[in-house]
């Protein structure tokens, strides 16, 4: 079986490591000099080394203590992670027993060719990932980390995910930030308790934040038809899929893929950001499902439960949805977090009966509760049986369980 994945994103990782150890012979090909993809070179990665340090910065201060940072420091610390990063992506498909070639591929007639050359393909995945939006007179949050120009008074287009994240750690930096969004609070489409908390937070941090408000950008950069001067504006939303070469899988928007990662044509399967997911563990999950598949298997993606976070400080994560009989629980409730003069912030479980539906947390450690709540209802463990679990004290965990507690009386 000769399997080729195009993209060395998290989805064409997985995908062709999955198919491998089932056997398969397989080939990935890559356009860029390095591997990892967009999350590795340019997204999740190099953010995330620049936010490692700012977090220290964060929790010094609320001790009294000035730790800082300059943005050329943490350029190099990003630089060095993903230099090291898509190092540890090549040494993972070699010992995958993988074939790596590079160049831009195209899928024509059934087949992949890369320049003149045609790959032998028993079944294909496409993983190519997202094209950064390209708009005069702005940047994508992807240029950040290496952007070589001195600024110190910053525009950040959209209060999404991209906005918020890069919002924090831009202020953690001491830059000027402004964020501009069209709705009347930051993370438009998401539970409204968290998009209170996480608005008002922005605004006590120093962020200038703008709901209601409209940003055009040409000659001269207006907000709500005003003029203003930034050093930079960036656009944090407006990613589209990375089709060169795939048009036949498209009419130009996302891949459309069912639950088993199957185009609409036979043996071609597609993962990753391309599909529609923009999260990179939901990019390995379909990759594997993709490259199993690929290779003989009958396995399906479930969307259902993913859980989803935002490195700032404190956290942002979030999994399901906040619907049915809902419990809330105050941070300064939660006796670790007091120790830790981390009281901003809430956890918030529902559920409709027994069944949990979902939670949000704006805490310190959010990642972990929310992760270990997804945990809960990718097991199907309802109200009653999760209430009764032993966590830790004191531990930021003790505030899940208060809310299941709570939800089951």
């Amino acid at each position: 079986m000769n399997l080729t994945v195009v993209g060395s994103g998290p989805g064409g990782i997985y995908a062709a490591l999955a198919a491998s150890q089932k056997g398969a012979k397989v080939t990935l090909v890559e356009k860029q000099e390095r591997l990892g993809g967009t999350c590795v070179l340019y997204g999740c990665i190099p953010s995330k080394a620049m936010i490692a340090p700012l977090a220290t910065s964060y929790l010094a201060g609320k001790f009294g203590k000035d730790i800082s940072f300059s943005y050329e420091e943490l350029q190099t610390i990003a630089e060095n992670v993903v230099r090291r990063a898509s190092k540890g992506v090549e040494y993972m498909l070699e010992n995958g027993g993988v074939n790596v070639i590079h160049g831009q591929a195209e899928l024509r007639s059934g087949k992949i060719n890369v320049g003149a050359q045609s790959l032998d393909s028993d079944s294909i995945v496409i993983a190519s990932g997202t094209e950064k939006p390209q708009v005069k007179g702005t940047i994508a949050s992807d240029d950040l980390h290496f952007i070589k120009k001195k600024f110190s008074k910053v525009l950040l287009i959209g209060g999404g995910v991209g906005g918020v994240e890069y919002g924090w750690l831009l202020a953690m930096t001491g830059k000027k930030v402004t964020i501009v969004e069209r709705d009347e609070l930051l993370l438009p489409k998401h539970d409204i308790d968290l998009r209170r908390s996480v608005t008002s937070h922005f605004k006590r941090l120093g962020i200038d934040v703008r709901t209601n408000s409209l940003a055009e950008i040409g000659d001269q950069i207006k907000i709500n038809g005003e003029e203003e001067d930034f050093d930079l504006v960036v656009l944090t939303f407006g990613r589209k899929p990375a089709l060169k070469g795939f048009e036949e899988l498209s009419d130009g928007n996302w891949i459309e893929v069912d639950s088993f990662m199957r185009t609409k044509l036979n043996n071609v399967y597609a993962a990753g950001d391309v599909t529609g997911s923009f999260t990179a563990h939901e990019a390995i999950h379909k990759g594997i499902v993709a490259g199993l598949n690929a290779v003989g298997e009958k396995v399906s993606y479930d969307k259902m439960v993913i859980p989803k976070v935002l490195y700032t400080h404190p956290e942002i994560a979030y999994v399901g949805k906040t619907e049915g009989t809902c419990v809330k629980v105050s941070m300064a409730e939660v006796i670790r977090a007091v120790a830790e003069q981390s009281t901003d912030g809430f956890i918030k479980v529902c559920a409709k009966g027994e069944n949990i539906t979902g939670g949000v947390a704006f805490s310190e450690r959010a990642e972990d509760i929310i992760s270990s709540l997804a945990l809960l209802m990718q097991l199907n463990v309802n109200v009653d049986i999760a209430s009764k679990l032993i966590m830790p004290h004191p531990s930021y965990l003790e505030g899940l369980w208060e809310a299941l507690r709570r939800l089951k009386s």
